[in-house]
């Protein structure tokens, strides 16, 4: 059982990053937010009852921003993109309301959804609030369906550490909005699955299992 704090495993993740000669450390950024006050765990306990998972990490770190490249001269990887990006929301912006951004109006599906990682552009992985005490994550690009990603809170932020925020890692688990039996795997879970083991020897890909084959 690992008993270091999740936010000091991030802070070791950073500096595993900065000691990896295949990383560029001119372009590792972390940000390490303070813990979240009284009154911002209070106003989102008023929206959702958060799970222990939920608080331990709020009171340690109330969002971390991290974001690492490969050198650019790294010929082995072929020259595909190969990068970090994490987003971990602050629990104010986890629990406010997300319409004309992630959800349109009452009826819509994605309504439930309240991101906790909104890692790049379009993408984010997202709490789906449907009554449980301990919610599922999804993964949810706007304008496709969302699709589980198979944990928890807890659960998704020790995948987060074990991928580094490798660029899309999420569809190595969610896998494509349609599955077409020609091209079963996306461009982004090959890359993942490919590039990872170069540049992290404990990289173990079946801890990436795909949910919908």
């Amino acid at each position: 059982m690992n008993t270091t704090s999740i936010v000091d495993r991030f802070r070791a993740m950073v500096e595993e990053l900065r000691n990896n000669p295949l990383i560029n450390t001119n372009e590792i950024d972390c940000e390490i937010n303070p813990p979240a006050t009284e009154a911002e765990i209070n106003a989102a306990q008023m929206k959702f009852k958060l799970t222990p998972a939920m608080m331990d990490f709020y009171l340690q770190a109330n969002g971390i921003r991290i974001y690492w490249e490969l050198e650019e001269e790294v010929e082995v990887l072929g020259g595909r993109l190969a990068a970090g990006y994490i987003d971990l929301l602050p629990v104010q912006e986890v629990y406010k309301d997300w319409k004309n951004i992630i959800y349109f109006d009452a009826d819509d599906p994605c309504k439930p959804l309240h991101p906790i990682d909104f890692f790049i552009g379009n993408a984010c992985a997202a709490l789906y609030l449907d009554g449980s005490s301990n919610p599922e994550v999804y993964y949810y690009y706007r304008g496709e369906k969302m699709r589980p990603l198979g944990v928890d809170f807890e659960g998704y932020l020790n995948l987060l550490l074990k991928s580094r925020g490798f660029w899309y890692w999420h569809l190595a688990i969610a896998g494509p909005e349609n599955v077409n039996l020609d091209e079963p795997m996306s461009i982004e879970e090959k890359n993942f699955r490919e590039i990872m083991p170069q540049i992290f020897s404990d990289f173990q890909s079946s801890d990436f299992q795909r949910l919908n084959t």
